[in-house]
């Protein structure tokens, strides 16, 4: 059951009432202080994670079911009008709970969203061993595209979204640019024709910028993501050029070149075995570029492609499917959680040396920052929008409701109908949507945050989405220091706000 959280003032019982209210800290709550500053994180309130005054610390601490007046009762020297003064952060966040006041959820700020991925092509200028896609010369073509077009007009149609976005992915879609920007030029289109937005992304591995690219990515408002491993010799191993040679070089001539143009790509980064102990170097590599990024944990256990290979036979696939997927677990998942730990280590650093220097990074850590599917300043009941808000459609118009599953039997071919409807009446799996929560899950102070994690690893590990991930003892390590780190850039920024010479006031802050 959710916890209710925001409180309006139109909700909230007259002023003289409020010392008679009895009052309970919410269950569960993920809680801590940074340089002496106590902040408390609650996915399902309005502000998700705030920062509390000594006074409202005190109260929360405090808060075991009696009235406000007892429990100020045992805190000296706390005059009441301060006191209650505190207390609408406290309900409107759903830190505190009281009977009698009608506790509201902000209204949804997003828009309704569909999301496609779209393989353009098995092709890739890259020949990263881990890779579980079977490079060929294989593309999508003028007949998938136009399927899919039908299915985007659709969904616009339908009236059921107001924005449709597709991430053009791979292989390396940058080898099919031109087929791309007619595909981005139609859609528009067909979806504007119907009071609809479209708008895209570019999935690449950043070696290759065609020419004209990057213009065409500026005049559309089209943003990109770059897959990254590692620093200099890491990337090399892990991603060498097709046919051999390194490829770090040419990786960062592709960055330099999108960064003069006023483009920041956003940086993707999946850890496993062979990069994890370089971690931390390409942290610091992506900080000195004030480049924003997400660290993802390979879907495997084994520390690669492993059951989502499709280059393996089916015997062998087979064989891999009948051995027990276990937890992450022991050495493996103490060497993860240091990697980790000294990542966002330099993260902290980063953050605290850029304040005391002046500056401010160019994205906000808590807003742009992301590990794996977690979800931290929203509730969610499910990892990603599988087989609800979101399709992937292969090269040749299979469509699967997970990417890393489109070339694996099951899929069904692309029909000119709303993909929402496609989505929904996918049968490759059975549905991602949890049935109930598992009696682990349902005691972390972490379910609205992590659902269990990635639906697809769930389903292939265990036969359905109900169970824990098997990165279940990573998440609880990191998402902690997440939220430490971002009540501390909060507290950052609210003190250069403050500052004498920021020219801003608190009442004008407040």
């Amino acid at each position: 059951m959710s916890t209710p959280t925001a409180a309006t003032a139109e909700s909230l019982p007259p002023r003289s009432a409020w010392p008679d209210l009895a009052i309970r800290r919410a269950p569960g709550l993920a809680h801590g202080h940074v340089r002496g500053q106590a902040w408390l994180h609650n996915p399902h309130g309005y502000n998700a994670l705030a920062l509390l005054s000594p006074l409202a610390w005190q109260i929360w601490s405090a808060a075991d079911g009696r009235s406000v007046a007892d429990v100020l009762a045992d805190l000296p020297e706390m005059p009441l009008e301060r006191a209650l003064n505190e207390l609408p952060l406290l309900w409107r966040n759903g830190f505190l709970l009281s009977p009698g006041i009608a506790l509201q959820r902000p209204p949804p700020k997003t828009e309704r969203v569909f999301n496609a991925w779209l393989h353009l092509t098995n092709a890739c200028n890259l020949a990263c061993p881990y890779c579980y896609i079977h490079k060929s010369t294989d593309h999508m073509e003028g007949h998938v595209s136009q399927k899919t077009l039908d299915a985007i007009e659709a969904t616009a149609k339908s009236g059921d979204v107001e924005r449709i976005h597709v991430r053009f992915a791979g292989g390396e879609p940058m080898l099919q640019f031109p087929q791309m920007q007619q595909f981005f030029a139609d859609a528009t289109a067909r979806c504007h024709a119907h009071g609809v937005k479209f708008s895209a992304a570019v999935l690449t591995n950043g070696v290759l910028v065609p020419d004209g690219a990057i213009a065409w990515l500026q005049a559309n408002n089209v943003s990109v993501s770059v897959s990254i491993d590692g620093v200099g010799a890491v990337q090399d191993a892990m991603r060498p050029v097709k046919g051999g040679g390194p490829s770090f070089a040419r990786l960062e001539a592709g960055l330099d070149a999108y960064l003069a143009a006023g483009i920041r790509p956003y940086m993707l980064i999946t850890v496993g075995e062979s990069n994890i102990d370089g971690l931390a170097e390409l942290t610091d590599w992506l900080l000195a570029r004030d480049l924003s990024f997400r660290y993802s944990l390979v879907r495997d256990l084994e520390w690669g492609a492993g059951e989502l290979d499709d280059r393996r036979g089916a015997a062998e696939a087979q064989a891999h499917q009948d051995v027990p997927q276990t937890m992450l677990a022991g050495e493996a998942l103490e060497r993860v959680q240091r990697a980790l730990s000294q990542a966002y280590d330099r993260i902290e650093r980063h953050l605290i040396a850029e304040h005391a220097a002046g500056r401010r990074p160019k994205a906000s850590f808590r807003q742009s920052h992301k590990f794996c599917d977690l979800e931290l300043w929203r509730p969610i009941e499910q990892a990603c929008g599988a087989g609800r808000s979101y399709v992937a459609i292969a090269e040749t118009g299979a469509v699967s409701p997970c990417q890393a599953a489109l070339h694996h039997a099951g899929t069904q071919p692309i029909r000119a109908e709303s993909l929402l409807t496609q989505a929904r009446a996918q049968t490759q799996f059975q549905p991602f949507q949890r049935h109930a929560l598992n009696a682990e899950c349902a005691r972390c102070p972490f379910k609205a945050s992590c659902a269990g994690g990635c639906p697809l690893l769930l389903y292939r590990r265990e036969g359905h989405v109900d169970g824990r991930s098997p990165y279940c003892e990573v998440f609880r390590a990191v998402i902690p220091r997440i939220l430490a780190i971002s009540a501390l850039e909060m507290l950052l920024q609210r003190q250069a706000a403050t500052a004498p010479d920021s020219g801003r006031t608190d009442a004008q802050l407040a």
